[in-house]
């Protein structure tokens, strides 16, 4: 007979898993949940550097991806004008909304300064 544990993190009695006998954490959603945060911290203080890209803080990288990107246009200048003819309607349709979703963040933006200028006078 299997014998009951305390969980790790709530403190509560369960009875572990047949498959995963050396369980210590009980199978409620929240604790698991915080069994993976708490894994995922600990991977991570394993592991520092995974996330961060020394390009990403360079300069020179920066613009030697942009001089790439650029020389790559150049090159491929008539697939991109048969590229956009293709998809004309489709990007003329994005920007539209795009553009009224900027023109409506904007309105807002002049309206909470208009609100925060007549606050301070």
């Amino acid at each position: 007979m299997v014998k009951e544990r305390k969980c790790r993190i709530c403190g509560r009695p369960f009875i572990p898993n047949k498959y995963r006998p050396n369980q210590d954490v009980c199978s409620s959603i929240e604790c698991q949940y915080q069994r993976q945060l708490n894994n995922m911290k600990k991977w991570r203080n394993k592991n520092p550097n995974y996330f961060r890209y020394k390009e990403a803080g360079n300069k020179s990288w920066k613009e030697t991806c942009r001089e790439r990107s650029l020389e790559w246009r150049k090159r491929h200048q008539e697939y991109l004008k048969l590229y956009r003819e293709a998809h004309k309607e489709r990007h003329r349709q994005y920007m539209r909304e795009y553009m009224k979703k900027y023109r409506k963040q904007k309105e807002e933006q002049q309206k909470e300064k208009k609100a925060y200028n007549k606050e301070i006078s």
